[in-house]
């Protein structure tokens, strides 16, 4: 398949080099990332040394490809979709790596308004964990086992598992709608919590392992914040993985137990993930606006209350000097989606025990 992968930092790259190796005719597009060296490394869960297509021109890079994957940060989201609706054409398939803010929404919205049919597909997280260490070289972290996906609009031709399976060797399992997928994300709490309890080492820029960070204290909020998640995906009808699903599911081979228990045997089984070292991190201003901003609008427009979330959202704010809350402009789309979710009517199948 002709792939475009829209974004060029650590996961797009990661990407690009996956479906490169496995023969797919790859195009890498980054508005601010700057060209590629001739040779690209990864190293880590995934390995690859070789050259990577780039076309810094929109128009060009999307031009007759079959699948389009959003690999962008979430703050460039919506000028992503601005730039690219016009451009897609029939036959095209559009993927979110990952749903945030139902994203997927918003695109389907000017979609339609451009009367053109393009499925869209959006997963719960990244397929890869992957971060930028030096300018020809990415670390990959995990290649998750499984990702949860919905499909929104119209159909993706010949089925959407065999379009996923052609790209990616990890096993997608289908949800029922891209509001399941947005409450499936786990990554938006978790670094909340995170983030908050080690402020002052992100700020001071000190050298800290991420999942050593999550102490029990730690633990305990993400696990407090969990709950109100579920709260709201009951009041939809909708069973998504819980926390300790999805930390079973995402790192092989640790045990069940309190999540500050697994993130101890992540961490101590490495390699090692080296926490943010700025306040300039998407720990903050990508998943907070654009992860937990629209559950709470989510929660207020049905009448449910997440208190430790908003809490948590206006803490930051007041840390940061800068009002998540008041960032994405995507929630409109996000109030006209929950039209198709009146009553609870759905359940999805819970993750691993």
């Amino acid at each position: 398949m002709k792939v475009a992968i829209l974004g060029g930092g650590a996961i797009g790259i990661t990407y690009a080099a996956m479906l490169t190796r496995s023969g797919h005719d790859v195009v890498l597009w980054s508005e601010t990332a700057g060209p590629l060296n001739d040779t690209i490394y990864v190293e880590g869960a995934f390995s690859f040394s070789g050259h990577i297509h780039q076309d810094s021109d929109l128009r060009k890079a999307v031009q007759n490809a079959d699948v389009l994957i959003c690999a962008r940060g979430a703050r460039g989201t919506q000028d992503l979709i601005d730039q690219l609706v016009p451009l897609t054409t029939s036959g095209q398939t559009l993927i979110f790596s990952a749903e945030l803010s139902l994203c997927s929404a918003y695109a389907d919205q000017l979609l339609k308004s451009a009367g053109k049919q393009v499925p869209i597909m959006s997963w719960s997280t990244t397929v890869v964990t992957a971060r930028r260490i030096a300018a020809d070289r990415i670390s990959c972290g995990t290649v998750r086992d499984r990702v949860d996906y919905a499909v929104t609009a119209a159909r993706v031709p010949d089925d959407s598992q065999t379009v996923l399976g052609g790209l990616f060797n990890t096993e997608f399992r289908e949800l029922p709608s891209a509001l399941a997928v947005a409450l499936s994300n786990l990554n938006p709490p978790i670094h909340l919590a995170n983030a908050l309890a080690n402020l002052t080492r992100i700020e001071k820029a000190e050298n800290w392992e991420n999942y050593a960070g999550i102490t029990p204290s730690v633990g305990r909020v993400i696990e407090a914040l969990d709950l109100e998640r579920l709260a709201l995906a009951a009041h939809f009808g909708l069973k998504v993985r819980t926390v300790f699903e999805h930390y079973l599911s995402t790192f092989p081979g640790i045990t069940a137990g309190p999540v500050t228990a697994m993130a101890s045997q992540v961490s101590s089984k490495g390699p090692s993930v080296p926490g943010p070292r700025s306040l300039d991190t998407r720990y903050l201003t990508e998943d907070i606006p654009f992860g937990l901003v629209p559950l709470v609008h989510i929660a207020g427009l049905v009448g449910v209350d997440m208190p430790l979330h908003k809490a948590g959202i206006r803490l930051a704010s007041v840390y940061a000097g800068q009002d998540f809350g008041a960032e994405n402009r995507m929630l409109g789309a996000v109030s006209e989606h929950l039209k198709t979710h009146k009553s609870p009517c759905q359940t999805i199948p819970s993750g691993p025990a």
